[in-house]
């Protein structure tokens, strides 16, 4: 439980980030972000390699479902990192960012909790571990947590356009429109 608490401090501290490009403007808080992401990857490798009760899991299945989650990790690091302009977003504390509305943010607004979601998934159907599936639900809460918090109160105030955006794009579940979308401007 001690990595599962380690992880939903992650998330305390990914909005004390966002907090901070709302109100502080404070450039050592900036950091947050890194830190946050840094426990979160922690405690999953303190999850994986401790000794936690699993049943067995086939190769076959262990292969199948760990390739799943390797491809659904770099989906997130991709649509954190890759897909919005990595300075602005996170280095940067002037709240002037433009919204993205292609590729995978036209796929939903908070496409990388879709990603995070299956990355847990998928982990744990690889692993066998109870505590991983736990670790995933709890963790997925407080990212679709966070990700309401900053839909609320937080992009609209530090994204141009952000209310234009909710107009196009759902929430966190994709419509047949904005996988089009999503498809027509990834390629």
């Amino acid at each position: 439980m001690t990595f599962i608490a380690i992880g939903c401090f992650a998330f305390a501290l990914l909005f004390i980030f966002d907090l901070n490009k709302l109100f502080y403007y404070n450039k050592s808080f900036t950091f947050c972000f890194p830190i946050g992401v840094a426990l979160l990857c922690f405690s999953t490798i303190g999850i994986i390699f401790g000794s936690y009760p699993q049943w067995n899991v086939p190769l076959s299945s262990r292969f199948l479902f760990g390739t799943l989650s390797a491809i659904s990790l770099l989906l997130v690091v991709y649509t954190l990192f890759f897909a919005l302009p990595f300075r602005k977003t996170y280095c940067e504390l002037k709240n002037t960012n433009t919204v993205i509305d292609t590729g995978m943010y036209a796929l939903c607004r908070h496409p990388g909790v879709i990603w995070f979601f299956f990355f847990y998934l998928f982990l744990w159907l690889a692993s066998g571990k109870t505590m991983m599936m736990l670790a995933g639900i709890v963790w997925t809460v407080m990212d679709i947590i966070h990700a309401y918090i900053q839909d609320r109160w937080i992009f609209p105030k530090t994204l141009n356009d952000y209310e234009q955006y909710k107009d196009k794009a759902p929430f966190l579940i994709p419509n047949l429109n904005s996988i089009r979308k999503c498809m027509a401007t990834l390629i």
